[in-house]
């Protein structure tokens, strides 16, 4: 979805009776790097809230290629849709180093979502929230170029992980330039060269291994600004 979700906590927003109900059913599970917290085409056996830690959701075609959905950080819940339908797993959810997760096992969301409304409510608001998120996603890919396209993403990466620092905000997640391309559908050498060209402008660097934001409002503005970039076509 070439996405970072800010709201991807949404039991914050259940009543305190009913987020004290899901964390008693939870259980802790411990994901060492590279871990797999669900494979693709598997059931679904539970809902899952990401502790500590970063976790990767990808999927992986018949071709060998690869893309990248989105990196879900602490707090952010996964998981939902095959809860609410005979579906299988769509993606892979990988640990992208030592990760802490809260499990609430399946016939537990189902016992709880029976006896509080509210739960499906939410879902329902989140899952709003996903269909929107993809046909941006469809009309970006269409309309935009790869260099706002990526500026859009980096924005996004600064809004659900950005720390305020000195003369900038540091994005507190671990993007690489491949995983940026696997996010948008492009070689890793075409996000090398747009982000050469926001370096140039002063607009992005490495700092501490993350990606620093010098100038938010500039690189906001650069969205409405035409761009024309050969790695448009890779």
């Amino acid at each position: 979805m070439a996405e970072f979700y800010r709201k991807g906590n949404w039991f914050a927003e259940l009543p305190v009776q009913v987020q004290a109900a899901i964390r008693e059913r939870m259980r802790i599970r411990h994901l060492n790097k590279g871990e797999h917290l669900y494979r693709q085409g598997a059931g679904a056996v539970g809902l899952y809230q990401v502790l500590s830690g970063f976790v990767q959701l990808r999927a992986i075609g018949s071709n060998g290629n690869e893309i990248l959905i989105t990196i879900y950080g602490p707090g952010c819940v996964l998981g939902e849709i095959p809860l609410m339908s005979s579906i299988k797993r769509a993606f892979d959810a990988l640990a992208l180093g030592p990760v802490q997760i809260a499990e609430l096992p399946r016939q537990d969301f189902d016992e709880l979502s029976r006896r509080y409304p509210e739960i499906y409510q939410r879902l329902t608001e989140k899952l709003c929230q996903t269909i929107v998120g993809l046909l941006a996603h469809i009309e970006d890919t269409s309309l935009l170029s790869l260099n706002q396209r990526l500026a859009k993403l980096l924005l996004s990466a600064a809004r659900a992980y950005g720390r305020e620092e000195q003369a900038g905000q540091l994005i507190d997640l671990p993007l690489t330039q491949a995983d940026m391309g696997k996010m948008l559908g492009v070689s890793r050498q075409s996000v090398h060269r747009e982000l050469t060209r926001l370096k140039s402008a002063g607009l992005v660097s490495k700092r501490q291994g993350c990606w620093f934001i010098s100038d938010l409002p500039k690189l906001q503005e650069s969205l409405s600004l035409p761009h024309r970039s050969q790695a448009d076509s890779d």
